[in-house]
């Protein structure tokens, strides 16, 4: 079991993300990679990498798109942290327009992915993307991530918590992309992303929490961690009607070959 997906570097686990990262390679997670917001949060997730060298907890570091308004992109700092041994992506970045209507900000959003998708092609590694629309179009920040994505045909990573519809996944995997899940999909019955799982390779898939956000089934409510990830994976062995090794042998494998670990 591996996610790639948390933020055991976030306040919510300030007091104990070392009790949490013992007890889930403890039980069977393989590696976790926890991802940077901003500044502050890469250099913490990059400092609990070097907590554990002797595991395989590794670090990303990236601006996200709702802080556009709170911090000011700083190149030489994320250029300078990115070389640090232990990092292994760009992210989590792209664009979110959940509230946000206007274009001015959106186009703002633009302007700070393709500065990091630089960043990234320079320091050569994967990119985490994060996208998310808004109710009145779901799938505009998707189809104009796509489009900048064209423009860094050489790039590749993962595009976490997917919520999209599969004419929109097989454009990311044709764009040699990865798909990641989180515990939405064991609480929410869409059948959009029931077809994606389905329909998605194996060598394609990935898992994440998330956390301390989206708590899958059966603790949803609760404060999300590592070790929860085998339920996002039972479930997606539950929807392709595969075994639950199988899907774990996959994730984990995919992730080791992304981030070259």
């Amino acid at each position: 079991m591996f996610d790639i997906h948390s933020h055991l570097n976030f306040i919510a686990f300030e007091k104990d993300y070392a009790e949490i990262i013992g007890r889930s390679f403890n039980n069977g997670i393989k590696g976790i990679i926890n991802i940077g917001s901003n500044l502050e949060t890469s250099k913490k997730a990059i400092k609990i990498a070097h907590e554990f060298f002797n595991k395989k907890i590794y670090a990303t570091v990236g601006l996200h798109p709702i802080y556009i308004n709170d911090e000011k992109f700083n190149l030489k700092k994320y250029q300078q942290i990115a070389k640090d041994s232990k990092v292994k992506a760009i992210g989590e970045i792209g664009l979110d327009y959940y509230r946000i209507s206007d274009i001015k900000t959106q186009n703002l959003q633009k302007t700070l992915f393709l500065k990091q998708l630089n960043l990234a092609k320079k320091s050569n590694l994967p990119i985490i993307l994060h996208c998310r629309g808004n109710q009145e179009r779901p799938l505009k920040a998707y189809e104009e991530m796509l489009d900048i994505l064209k423009k860094y045909p050489n790039l590749t990573g993962v595009i976490h918590c997917f919520e999209a519809n599969w004419k929109i996944a097989e454009q990311f995997l044709y764009s040699n992309f990865l798909i990641s899940f989180t515990g939405i999909i064991t609480f929410s019955d869409n059948e959009k992303i029931k077809e994606v799982i389905k329909k998605i390779p194996l060598d394609k898939i990935l898992t994440d929490t998330d956390c301390p956000y989206l708590t899958p089934k059966p603790f949803r409510g609760k404060r999300n961690e590592p070790l929860y990830v085998k339920y996002i994976i039972q479930k997606i062995a539950e929807i392709k009607q595969i075994n639950f090794k199988k899907i774990d042998q996959a994730t984990t494998q995919n992730a080791m070959k992304l981030f070259k670990i």
